[in-house]
């Protein structure tokens, strides 16, 4: 069977995280048929649920969610076949006692597609990244310790940068365009340590991969937004950097 011109975004948390996501699908996937649930817990549980299940079907995962019981309603009249394209929001969950880079990175190996069990997005350290800009100058470069990843001590850190970008909610399409350009740019910055590269997004693998490795070495993490890097993956053909003056 064919699926059905239908796109599944599932993501960590049920309240932020769907925000920030409605304002960019305005601007961005107007039109497009996109239904939006929660997985309500992080990473590292979702690895708990589908570690042993062969056959793993998202749907029914998330319709049998004890954390969001409203997936239910949500999925009632869906099936895996209903959804051409999956993709899935998490944190990057570092100051979490189950961290763990294998189980991270086995976790993006399993949602590495769209067509297929889904592909993975995630923000590093959590979502709050999107708002985290000190200066266009410094994002670049900016990196955040992981003592500073916990919850509630990023999310104050967070909203010290540009003010602009505080509320996600409230970015227009020129500002959106620029957090898809220096994410993009720092994405690959992560892998290349080269400035000035926008022609497409690093593997989440291979960002995982470095910034585990940067953990490990120096306590701290780059810090990087996920939803403007999806947002390069869906509409690339919208921009094109390298020709800006």
């Amino acid at each position: 069977m064919t699926p059905k011109s239908n796109i599944l975004c599932v993501f960590e948390g049920e309240r932020r995280e769907a925000q920030y996501f409605k304002t960019l699908q305005k601007i961005y996937l107007d039109g497009q048929n996109i239904l939006i649930c929660s997985f309500g817990n992080d990473i590292f549980e979702l690895y708990k649920e589908i570690k042993e299940d062969e056959d793993l079907d998202i749907i029914e995962l998330l319709r049998e969610s004890k954390d969001v019981p409203r997936n239910v309603e949500i999925l009632q009249d869906y099936t895996r076949d209903d959804f051409n394209q999956v993709f899935l929001f998490f944190d990057f969950e570092c100051q979490d006692p189950s961290f763990d880079s294998k189980t991270l990175l086995s976790m993006i190996d399993i949602f590495d597609e769209e067509t297929e069990n889904g592909k993975i997005f995630i923000s590093y350290p959590m979502i709050e990244a999107i708002r985290d800009i000190p200066s266009f100058e410094t994002y670049l470069t900016h990196k955040v310790t992981v003592e500073n990843c916990r919850g509630r001590v990023y999310k104050g850190l967070s909203v010290n940068g540009m003010q602009e970008f505080n509320d996600p909610r409230h970015n227009n399409k020129d500002n959106w365009d620029r957090l898809v350009k220096i994410n993009i740019e720092k994405a690959n910055y992560i892998i290349t340590n080269k400035k000035g590269v926008f022609e497409e997004i690093p593997e989440q693998k291979s960002v995982a991969f470095k910034q585990c490795e940067n953990m490990k070495v120096n306590n701290e993490i780059f810090v990087l937004s996920s939803y403007p890097l999806f947002i390069f993956h869906q509409k690339t053909s919208l921009f094109n950097f390298n020709n800006e003056t």
